[in-house]
């Protein structure tokens, strides 16, 4: 192990992938990245994503697109991702990078699958906090794709998965259970294999600087500080409305809802009001009880000790990973209520999600006006208009 509190640039020609953790600050630093790809580029730094975030491309990337998109879709992004890669790959600029948190779910065999696209000579960057909060964020957003579990009962299985050493206890289809995505231990080893785990960057998060991981980005591309913090909605649900949250999820799927349909929806088109609804309703931090830090802390002290044993580089403190189990409530009250304003605003997100829809899959089924007769067609060709000006507007 290597221990730097700034790291060195890379040397020119270098490349190299951001691969998460979720919830480490990656949606502030993608954002910042994004308003500062101009002058980034005037310092020789390309970025080869074209969004804030190309999720749907890395999961092609990664073998884990949801089954319920359509081939053609999925075929699209089948090739994005490999435009990408010759993009990233053949790169001649003097930095070339790619960040999304979403290639931190690359399997064994999948790591190599990268190396083979993208080459094996990447450097892997991690950004990183303390497991015990990370896993508190985490289970805030499985509820945005449909998860019905308490805080508690999701940590159980969680760390039920997964043994401290990384022994894998469960077995999954798509996506790997969240603590064995989450350990330091499996990156080394797996990311280590195939890039060499002197090209494994382990960059430890601050929380009272939140600019900190902007400083260390700059550092490693060799630019100034150029990277500000954006302006983003990013913010957690507070804990009743997440728990209301919750209970729709459970209601949904008790009464046979199917995944796709509740993703496309909740999960896609209702995003930007469930954002919104954040900044309206009353703050309400979710916290889990002090057994998940504990917990937690058993994984993490493993986890140093694998980086320990390693030739990665460690930016910060690596010991900032554990919490302190004394700051954390022996037990945590789930609240039982929520506020009605804030109810009837989450109706409206959800019924505005399934409104626009059955919009969008009456558009794509084509349905033609040859249907239509007399006074009926007048009133459809009349109703499809006023649709396209409100869309204009």
């Amino acid at each position: 192990m290597r221990s730097v509190d700034m790291p060195e640039a890379l040397p020119d020609g270098s490349r190299f992938l951001h691969i998460g953790m979720p919830k480490t600050g990656t949606t502030a630093l993608q954002g910042a990245i994004k308003e500062a790809r101009k002058e980034l580029a005037a310092y020789g730094v390309h970025d080869v994503s074209r969004r804030r975030h190309e999720m749907k491309t890395v999961l092609a990337a990664v073998g884990t697109l949801p089954s319920y998109l359509p081939a053609r879709e999925r075929a699209e992004w089948e090739a994005n991702w490999h435009r990408m890669a010759a993009e990233f790959r053949s790169s001649e600029a003097r930095c070339t990078f790619w960040s999304s948190e979403s290639l931190s779910q690359a399997t064994r065999d999948r790591v190599q699958y990268l190396a083979d696209n993208l080459g094996s000579d990447t450097h892997i960057v991690l950004t990183l906090r303390p497991l015990a909060p990370l896993l508190v964020s985490q289970w805030q957003e499985v509820l945005r794709r449909r998860g019905t579990e308490t805080l508690e009962e999701w940590a159980e299985k969680h760390f039920a998965s997964v043994r401290p050493d990384g022994k894998v206890m469960a077995s999954w289809d798509r996506v790997m259970p969240h603590i064995h995505r989450f350990s330091i231990r499996r990156v080394i080893d797996e990311f280590g294999r195939v890039f060499g785990e002197d090209r494994i960057i382990l960059v430890m998060g601050d929380s009272k600087d939140r600019l900190r991981n902007f400083r260390v980005f700059e550092s490693l591309m060799g630019v100034p500080e150029i990277l500000r913090s954006p302006e983003l909605d990013n913010a957690s649900l507070p804990y009743p409305e997440a728990e209301m949250l919750r209970h729709f999820n459970r209601a949904y799927t008790d009464r046979g809802g199917d995944h796709a349909t509740w993703m496309f929806t909740v999960g896609e088109l209702a995003r930007r009001g469930l954002r919104e609804l954040t900044t309206m309703a009353t703050p309400y931090p979710i916290r889990g009880p002090r057994w998940i830090a504990e917990r937690a802390n058993e994984y993490t002290a493993d986890w140093i000790e694998a980086v320990r044993d390693s030739d990665v580089t460690v930016v910060g403190d690596l010991h900032s990973l554990l919490t302190d189990p004394d700051e954390w409530d022996e037990k945590v009250e789930v609240p039982t209520t929520v506020s009605v304003e804030t109810a009837g605003r989450l109706m409206d997100v959800g019924f505005a999600a399934a409104l626009e829809y059955g919009e969008r899959r009456r558009a794509e089924a084509g349905t033609g006006l040859d249907q239509y007769g007399g006074r009926e067609l007048l009133r459809e060709v009349g109703r499809r208009a006023k649709r396209r000006v409100s869309r204009r507007g």
